[in-house]
């Protein structure tokens, strides 16, 4: 899959608005957020936002599961 597939997925999927940031996101992650989000999914947690902070080189995914709520970061090192 290129890399404009995968923003596309980012966009769609994850809601990483800016299409800049999401292309940004596929280019450092490659389908790992996708596959994160997946396995978060299939467990049972929702996503209630992603963001992707490009200075922090990071993909944050705020997630709930009934009343709890959690961040979880991609950071590329």
């Amino acid at each position: 899959m290129d890399v404009f597939e995968l923003a596309r997925r980012y966009h769609d999927e994850l809601g990483v608005k800016e299409p800049s940031l999401a292309t940004m996101a596929a280019e450092m992650f490659d389908d790992l957020g996708l596959q994160m989000a997946d396995f978060l999914k299939q467990n049972g947690y929702s996503i209630v936002s992603t963001k992707f902070i490009d200075y922090d080189k990071s993909l944050v995914m705020q997630i709930t599961k009934g009343d709890k709520s959690f961040e979880v970061i991609l950071r590329k090192s």
